[in-house]
């Protein structure tokens, strides 16, 4: 608040003796401050400098002499205006003196003379002039066109004078001397506002961690952050309006300011040390006036990164993708091709499989394929949670909805999830109460929190696991039927191990060189016999307790195979699969073709109604996303049932 109260600097540049003591006079009538310098046009310039430098704010002056300092210094300079009725009075006073009157003007003439001359009954005289020289000059050229009088300022009655001519100087009325004294106090209050603004402005450039350099159209600098500073190995403000590739060799900026076209996460030298620069054109409608480049070093993003990392460790992010379906078979090839047909869609699909077939793979898997891949994937098993406990978790509550409760109430996963994916796993185990509150969720894509009383709209893509026939679920009254349909839109089967022996040796070698990386040790080298051995066995665990397996036997193992640490292992496989020399060749090919025709006939209708659906119920556009002819399209449908 002092600095609203401070005086205003203000300075006074005039050839006037008379005005000179006149702008003092009302300048302390008014309680101002100003510095007066007594100097004609010649000296004008060099005065302003020396006040500039003391920290004049504003300057006043006459008119030639303001458009003198005005293209010689930095501070706003405010001309004591001429009016017409000034003028008037000074030539009444000057035709008493002579009939002819001689009026330099500076760089322009003046207008409407004729009126005057008819008014006053007098011959006027006008001369142009530029400096002091040839102001000289016209008071010559007035002279030789027999002019009396001279009527002009205190440096044109001094040149009068000099030549024999008689003088009359224009006089300045208190009103006008008091208003342009208002004038240069409200533009140096508005300076003061525009240098906090800078300030500010300069602060808030200088407090971020990134480089910043601004350009004009000529891609010279005007303006330049404390880091970008630092970066450059300058300290100082001698680089504004320096050209940017005086400090950035060949800097792409000159390219942004020539397309017109941003560039990117563009990777960069300065000093030997790498950055990461991004070039944006300012554009001023279709013109470009300049141009930003922001910057920031490749070791401070990868500490960013890493804070990041660390900062998503509740389950918000899918670190699985396709390519960690490591298998062989058919069957978990048919799994990644209906998963790579369901990703981009928004509809909930249902994985079904038993336990350990790798279902929350998949499910991030479709998750990382889908457009929302980068948005949160929240996933939850719903039969590890009691029943408030998980209703609580699902849909979130509000303060007070129950003892312990959160101070402020806390948002639920459906919320935590917006415009990403929730995995609910183990579908087929919450209680009937919970089905009800999912079914409208998936209904109207809307949560209500446990003891709320309003309703919170929510983008979400739903995947949902079960390891139990919802089928005989919902026969059996466990399972809603309308939360049945709701989440069986597209469904993937995935198969167990027992039914795709084939992939197991391609697992045991993963996940051997997983863990060996793991421990630091050198992987061990199984034979072929061994990998047969693991591929009679029905794997009732799935893939879970096949690596578990092969984990044990790396770390009991070392770096060195060894069968008698095996052969006890399996030992204790066989604990758990009493039938173990049954044969299960020929059931796995018979179950893996059953499971096959079974999926196709359960899916196809349902995948074809959604791609008509997408398509606007165009078949031709339909057939074209199905990779299929249109004539193959309608058999499809005529098979189906569909119209």
């Amino acid at each position: 608040m002092k600095s609203e109260n401070r005086k205003f600097n203000l300075g006074v540049i005039i050839s006037s003796i008379p005005l000179v003591n006149h702008v003092k006079r009302i300048a302390s009538e008014q309680g101002d401050d100003i510095q007066v310098a007594y100097k004609s046009l010649y000296e004008a310039v060099a005065a302003g400098k020396e006040m500039e430098a003391a920290g004049v704010e504003v300057i006043m002056s006459w008119r030639g002499t303001a458009s003198l300092l005005r293209e010689n210094l930095h501070v706003p300079v405010l001309s004591f205006p001429l009016t017409s009725l000034d003028i008037l009075k000074c030539l009444k006073q000057a035709a008493t003196l002579g009939q002819k009157i001689l009026l330099p003007t500076f760089r322009t003439k003046f207008t409407d003379i004729e009126i005057m001359e008819e008014l006053l009954h007098v011959k006027l005289v006008q001369g142009i002039y530029y400096d002091a020289a040839s102001l000289e000059e016209v008071i010559l050229f007035g002279q030789r066109q027999e002019c009396q009088v001279v009527v002009g300022g205190g440096l044109s009655i001094r040149f009068a004078q000099k030549y024999g001519l008689k003088g009359v100087e224009i006089q300045t009325s208190d009103e006008v001397i008091s208003a342009t004294i208002e004038s240069a106090k409200s533009v140096a209050q508005s300076n003061r506002e525009e240098q906090k603004k800078t300030q500010r402005y300069r602060y808030i450039i200088d407090a971020t961690s990134e480089g910043i350099v601004g350009v004009d159209q000529n891609g010279d600098i005007t303006a330049i952050n404390k880091t970008a500073r630092q970066a450059l190995k300058t300290y100082d403000q001698d680089v504004i309006g320096e050209p940017i590739s005086k400090y950035i060799h060949k800097a792409p900026i000159m390219k942004v300011l020539y397309s017109q076209k941003p560039i990117l996460d563009n990777l960069e030298k300065i000093n030997k040390e790498l950055f990461v620069f991004n070039h944006i054109p300012v554009m001023m409608g279709r013109e470009i006036v300049g141009g930003v480049s922001t910057f920031k070093s490749t070791p401070n993003i990868i500490r960013a990164e890493h804070k990041i990392r660390q900062s998503l460790t509740k389950g918000l992010v899918a670190k699985y993708f396709i390519e960690d379906l490591m298998h062989k078979s058919l069957a978990i090839q048919e799994v990644i091709i209906k998963a790579e047909i369901f990703a981009p869609t928004d509809s909930t699909i249902l994985i079904l499989g038993e336990t350990g077939t790798g279902k929350e793979i998949l499910a991030q898997s479709i998750h990382n394929l889908s457009r929302r891949k980068d948005c949160p994937f929240v996933s939850i098993n719903c039969a590890a949670l009691p029943e408030q406990l998980l209703e609580s978790e699902l849909f979130g509550y509000e303060e007070g909805a129950f003892t312990g409760s959160k101070k402020g109430g806390k948002p639920g996963l459906f919320e935590i999830a917006h415009q990403g994916t929730i995995f609910l796993d183990e579908i087929a185990t919450p209680p009937q109460s919970v089905q009800i509150r999912l079914l409208r969720v998936l209904q109207e894509r809307e949560v209500m929190r446990v003891g709320g009383d309003r309703l919170i709209p929510v983008d979400v893509r739903v995947i949902a696991t079960a390891n139990k026939d919802l089928g005989e679920e919902v026969q059996s009254g466990r399972f809603r039927e309308d939360l049945f349909f709701r989440l069986n839109v597209l469904r993937i089967h995935i198969p167990p191990l027992r039914d795709r022996i084939e992939d197991i040796p391609v697992l045991v070698q993963e996940f051997i060189q997983r863990k060996s990386r793991e421990q630091a040790l050198k992987s061990i080298a199984i034979q072929i016999s061994y990998i047969k051995k693991l591929m009679e066995y029905s794997w009732p665990g799935n893939v879970r307790q096949l690596k578990n397996f092969v984990e044990r036997l790396v770390l009991l193992c070392g770096s060195r195979f060894s069968p008698e640490t095996f052969e006890q292992l399996y030992l204790e496989l066989t604990q758990y699969q009493s039938n173990l020399n049954k044969p299960r060749k020929e059931v796995r090919r018979t179950t893996l073709k059953e499971q096959f025709d079974l999926l196709r006939k359960e899916n196809e209708a349902k995948i074809m109604e959604k791609v008509l659906e997408e398509a606007r119920f165009s078949k031709s556009e339909a057939a074209k996303i199905l990779g299929i002819s249109r004539t193959t399209l309608w058999k499809k449908l005529k098979e189906a049932g569909l119209n």
